[in-house]
């Protein structure tokens, strides 16, 4: 990750940047939840003051554009794409998320909830919970279909928790699914 630094007009010579700001102009960081650094990536004004031509040439990103791999097994891809621009690394990111297949609670029958959270709220938190379930072993589940173990799961969640008891957090493994 490049360091943080702050920069004086002066400190760089004309048309060329100091290599913090080089690596975040061409580079993208994608931590677990999100990327970093994309935001002067697209606002070229901040470069062409230096006398830095930030804009995209195709000439040019043939030239400059590679891909260099660190990790690639059955499960995991690892690389950097160098000399590309955030909105398109941002894309093939959004892309390459919408590929792996992933599964997620769609309906929610709450029989009797006495919490403090509303049932749109729970059914809406229990969407976004991730279910560590391969999705390829399951077919797609369409609106005429009948439910059943080849296109669903079910999740029985039975929590109970008293006004004196202490705090209680419900965790993935608390669940039961048949």
């Amino acid at each position: 990750m490049p360091p943080t630094a702050t920069f004086d007009k002066s400190d760089a010579p004309q048309n060329k940047l100091p290599e913090y700001l080089e690596l975040q102009r061409t580079r993208v960081f994608c931590k677990a939840d999100a990327p970093i650094h994309t935001e002067g990536v697209e606002y070229s004004g901040a470069y062409s003051a230096m006398g830095v031509d930030n804009s995209l040439q195709l000439d040019d990103f043939r030239r400059d554009f590679k891909v260099e791999m660190h990790k690639l097994t059955n499960d995991v891809i690892e690389f950097d794409m160098i000399g590309i621009d955030a909105s398109l690394a941002n894309a093939f990111r959004r892309i390459l998320i919408a590929e792996v297949p992933t599964m997620a609670i769609e309906k929610v029958l709450i029989a009797d909830n006495t919490s403090v959270i509303a049932d749109e709220i729970l059914s809406h938190r229990l969407g976004l919970l991730p279910i560590k379930a391969d999705p390829r072993l399951f077919e797609y589940f369409s609106e005429n279909d009948t439910p059943n173990e080849r296109n669903t799961i079910v999740f029985k969640m039975d929590v109970h928790c008293n006004k004196r008891d202490p705090r209680l957090t419900v965790a993935y493994g608390d669940s039961v699914y048949f």
